[in-house]
């Protein structure tokens, strides 16, 4: 790599933005042992407790945190052979979860090291086959320090090219970073370089680039919906070679370009954020007064919310511009109207699935997918010690979270992390609370029992309360409209009509 394409290189990011960053000393005695440092042997097919833990973390955090996480798969990732996962980057630390729970294979993110290069998260990274890099924005932090980004990255690069060889699948966030606008910017140049350069250098015959977008209903709200929405892979090679024989230019800047519209594809943009908050409401509406499916998908409305983006977006686009369509006002009002109308229900706007509740309430068919009374009833007595032991802790991570968040985009990832950690010293603090009642109380004979009770099966307990919190705000939604005037029932059932049928017969 000459020197000129190491300073480009500096602007390799694909991120793993974990909260919390290093002390100087220990930045530089982590560069100072990696740069120049033997490829370290990495098999994602071998066994690795860290990994299946960290793994198994990640769901929880989610689980706990957002109703449901579907992936909708318009495209797939391939079954072997080296792929460049790249994606989307709202929101922090979510998306690279979801990433993870999006391809069936192991990914290896390419990560910021000074959020995690030593201790737990450097032994985290070292499980996950992590691949560090530098950002742009630490340029002057790292020069101060006397880090040379430029080796860093490098590194990175021939790292990268290694994990292609071996078939892995590279995990890139092309933004740059946490990125929190309404539509996919401008791409750093560092991933094309990479890829590239992975491609020349004879380590791989082709590489398969598969975008992932991730689609929050409400990113930073609690008990609301997520999509990862899987497109097509397409080949690098091939798509090189298609450029050069039309004579067109296949390089860094181009192949940025094409990296960004694969995005674009996966992803929810507008123009601004007001026009962002439209689209979202349209895609729940329209979703939700569309006729129940009889798919055995997993979740075929959040699916149908997922494919309808596209559309959406145009529709927004069209009704604010000077060209605007009778047809795209109409939608525009009845859409308004049961967006509304869930609001003043108590669910969110932007929620397919709290549209659906609401026109359940009001008599009209609709996939509300609402948990059976009798299963509430039998969840109640765990989802209350699930709530008595996890209400106190959860209430504190989420405090914590916005009280030291530095951005918006950051509340969520500090409620995963430190959350969890704080969740597991909860966990420590009970399970000494029980050994200490155990001895007062002359039950030491049972100390083993509760104390294995207690760390096997807390987490599970918390799941029932998370789920019984979610069935029971949605059969509570349904029955607060249920419990409306009929005329005002009336209202709803008429407005979703009139946008199916507009929706449904078009401009």
């Amino acid at each position: 790599m000459s020197e000129s394409d190491q300073r480009v290189s500096v602007g390799a990011t694909g991120i793993l933005a974990a909260p919390g960053s290093l002390s100087g000393p220990l930045v530089c005695a982590f560069f100072a042992d990696m740069v120049p440092a033997p490829f370290p042997p990495f098999d994602p097919e071998q066994f690795s407790v860290l990994r299946a833990f960290l793994r198994w973390s990640a769901r929880r955090a989610l689980r706990w945190f957002y109703r449901e996480t579907v992936v909708v798969q318009m495209g797939v990732v391939p079954e072997s052979g080296p792929v460049l996962f790249i994606g989307n980057h709202p929101n922090d630390l979510p998306d690279v979860l979801l990433g993870l729970q999006a391809c069936p294979r192991h990914v290896r993110y390419l990560a910021t090291i000074a959020a995690g290069a030593a201790g737990a998260a450097g032994k985290g990274y070292e499980a996950m086959g992590v691949i560090p890099v530098t950002r742009v924005r630490d340029a002057r932090k790292m020069r101060a320090m006397g880090v040379d980004m430029a080796a860093v990255n490098a590194e990175a690069g021939r790292r990268m090219a290694q994990a292609f060889a071996q078939g892995h699948v590279v995990g890139v966030f092309p933004q740059g970073g946490v990125h929190d606008n309404p539509q996919i910017g401008r791409l750093r140049t560092g991933v094309a370089m990479m890829a590239l350069e992975a491609l020349d250098n004879g380590s791989v015959f082709d590489i398969t680039v598969v975008p992932f977008g991730i689609q929050y209903e409400a990113p930073r709200t609690g008990g609301s919906d997520a999509m990862v929405v899987v497109g097509r892979g397409w080949s690098l090679r091939g798509w090189r070679a298609e450029r050069l024989a039309q004579g067109l230019e296949a390089g860094v800047s181009a192949l940025t370009d094409q990296l960004r519209t694969s995005l674009v594809g996966v992803t929810r943009n507008a123009p601004d954020w007001e026009s962002r908050t439209e689209c979202d409401e349209l895609v729940a509406a329209v979703a939700a007064v569309q006729p129940p499916s009889a798919t055995a998908s997993q979740a075929p409305l959040l699916e149908r919310a997922a494919r309808l983006v596209p559309l959406a977006e145009q529709l927004v686009a069209n009704r604010r511009s000077d060209a605007a369509t009778p047809h795209a006002g109409r939608v525009h009002t009845f859409v308004s109207e049961l967006s509304h109308v869930v609001h003043e229900a108590g669910g969110l706007r932007t929620s397919a699935r709290d549209h659906a509740r609401v026109l359940q309430g009001a008599g009209v068919p609709a996939e509300a997918r609402l948990t059976p009374i009798w299963a509430l009833v039998l969840m109640t007595p765990v989802a209350l010690i699930g709530w008595l032991t996890h209400g106190p802790i959860f209430w504190l991570v989420w405090r914590l979270a916005h009280r030291f968040a530095k951005a918006r985009a950051d509340v969520v990832a500090r409620a995963f992390v430190p959350g969890l950690q704080l969740v597991a010293a909860w966990y420590l603090l009970l399970a000494v609370a029980a050994l200490a009642a155990l001895v007062l109380t002359g039950h030491a004979s049972w100390l083993t029992v509760v104390l294995l009770l207690l760390v096997t099966q807390l987490p599970t307990a918390a799941d029932v309360a998370v789920a019984w919190r979610d069935g029971w705000r949605g059969r509570a939604l349904v029955w607060r409209v249920q419990r409306w005037p009929a005329p005002r029932r009336a209202e709803v059932v008429r407005a979703a009509t009139a946008l199916a049928h507009e929706w449904r017969t078009g401009p």
